[in-house]
């Protein structure tokens, strides 16, 4: 991994610094350090998730597997890049399914305030199923997207279940403990917006 240039600029959680990096059109990494060495980068073109790194005492991962081991904590930082350096940067760490990215970042942080962006190609989609007279415990809604899950969560009282994607066509899949409920293809454009899923006899 490069060193860290002295631009830099601290930020927040991963979360936080791609809805950042997408709403400002950003070229350039946002990277995560531990003590002084540099552990995981994410590499933006125009505002577009395109390379992601991940190093550790075992060797230098790159592209869609070092997704899923970039830290989630706040100590992100900042590092404009020219568009052609960007583009670079990535050629060797390239992202194929972003989607996966903005699912890992979303999950693994759900403690934390999530909102909505109002940006195309990003939001908050918040699920409701409804069906019967009330939600059973246990249900749980997956999204999954070219046969991968990438998010999901328990339905609330109100047959609620909210998740931040990037916009593209998800499976998304109702489960009662490991039965499959219901499975409904869902297309996103993008920005904030509610789905509704009618399953009869999701209720008890």
């Amino acid at each position: 991994m490069p060193e860290v240039k002295k631009k830099e600029s601290r930020s927040g959680s991963l979360a936080d610094c791609i809805q950042t990096a997408i709403e400002e059109n950003f070229s350039g990494t946002i990277g995560y350090r531990a003590g002084n060495s540099q552990l995981a980068s994410l590499i933006f073109v125009r505002g577009e998730p395109a390379g992601a790194e991940y190093a550790d005492s075992a060797g230098t991962i790159y592209g869609d597997v070092a997704v899923l081991r970039l830290p989630v904590a706040p100590g992100y930082f900042a590092f404009p890049l020219s568009e052609e350096e960007a583009i670079k940067r990535a050629a060797r760490a390239r992202i194929y399914h972003p989607e996966r990215l903005l699912a890992h970042a979303s999950v693994k942080d759900q403690k934390s305030s999530i909102t909505g962006t109002g940006q195309p190609g990003i939001g908050v989609v918040t699920i409701i199923v409804k069906g019967g007279t009330a939600i059973k415990p246990g249900l749980r809604i997956e999204l999954w997207n070219e046969g991968r899950i990438c998010a999901t969560d328990a339905l609330d009282q109100h047959g609620r279940a909210s998740f931040r994607l990037l916009k593209g066509e998800y499976e998304c899949r109702l489960r009662e403990g490991i039965r499959l409920v219901s499975t409904t293809t869902i297309s996103y454009p993008g920005g904030d917006m509610e789905i509704p899923l009618s399953i009869d006899g999701a209720g008890g």
